[in-house]
């Protein structure tokens, strides 16, 4: 069976991903209401009690919403000694992961990748089996060159495009709230997002799919998400195809043997 991955939620209002290989099905994050998390898990024909894990990137509530119900369904989860600290994770119910050890669910390999966000330890992941490569990296604030060569050997890339610089410092945040976001601490814009994309792809020749995660309602838009990053691709050759996850709908479904089950409208013609 191929890797499968499907968005249920990305954004501020809640995140979540599915994932399911041969052997394990897990959710990266849990930050929709418990009863839209069980609706999306139906709709793909599961339920809380199919997962082997979820794996949390931090301990904001849109990453972390539905946890407590999937704590009392028995469900592993998996993720930093700061981040089960600070979401208070049941030491019954939690499975530490460090930066640059792999830990092992059924057959898939797991990895940390360590992030600059406001949170106690975050982190991205990297996932793979049967050679097939999954990264998720949704919220941070500084495109890290360390996160170059897991993203270059990836196939499918899942990045946050949080906002368009010019709309955000021309909105309605307050100030501090700007300051945050534009921060190191904060979320990646789309020019930042589309900058360790481009630089991550140099002398790569099969590009993953890309998919723009955690758009911000206020201070972005899909169109220009999808452009900026492959404004940042074309100016160094490279296509890719990309797609701006919906913020509150079940979104597309990506399989690793590369047969569509939703239509999606990829960039640059593709």
């Amino acid at each position: 069976m191929p890797i499968a991955v499907q968005s249920f939620g990305s954004g501020s209002s809640g995140n979540a991903l599915l994932v399911e290989s041969s052997e394990t099905l897990i959710l990266i994050d849990c930050g929709l209401a418990p009863r839209s998390l069980a609706a999306a898990l139906a709709a793909s024909g599961r339920s809380l009690g199919d997962l082997d894990a979820v794996l949390l990137t931090h301990e904001h509530v849109d990453h972390m919403r539905a946890l407590s119900g999937l704590a009392r369904a028995g469900v592993t989860v998996v993720c930093t000694a700061g981040t089960a600290r600070s979401a208070a994770v049941a030491s019954e119910r939690w499975e530490e992961i460090r930066p640059a050890t792999e830990l092992r669910l059924g057959d898939l390999a797991i990895e940390a990748l360590p992030v600059s966000h406001d949170a106690a330890e975050p982190c991205g992941f990297t996932l793979s089996a049967d050679g097939v490569r999954v990264t998720v990296a949704t919220d941070l604030g500084r495109a890290d060159a360390a996160l170059h060569g897991v993203v270059a050997v990836s196939d499918l890339v899942v990045l946050e495009a949080n906002h368009d610089e010019e709309m955000l410092r021309r909105g309605p945040y307050p100030a501090r709230t700007k300051r945050r976001v534009l921060s190191d601490l904060g979320h990646l814009s789309n020019d930042a997002s589309g900058a360790l994309l481009a630089a991550s792809f140099v002398g790569t020749r099969r590009l993953p799919t890309v998919w723009l995660a955690h758009l911000s309602q206020t201070n972005n838009r899909p169109e220009l998400a999808r452009q900026a990053v492959a404004r940042a691709l074309a100016a160094r050759d490279q296509v890719a195809p990309i797609l701006p996850l919906p913020r509150r709908e079940v979104g597309p479904v990506w399989r690793s043997n590369g047969q569509p089950v939703t239509p999606i409208q990829l960039a640059m013609g593709l």
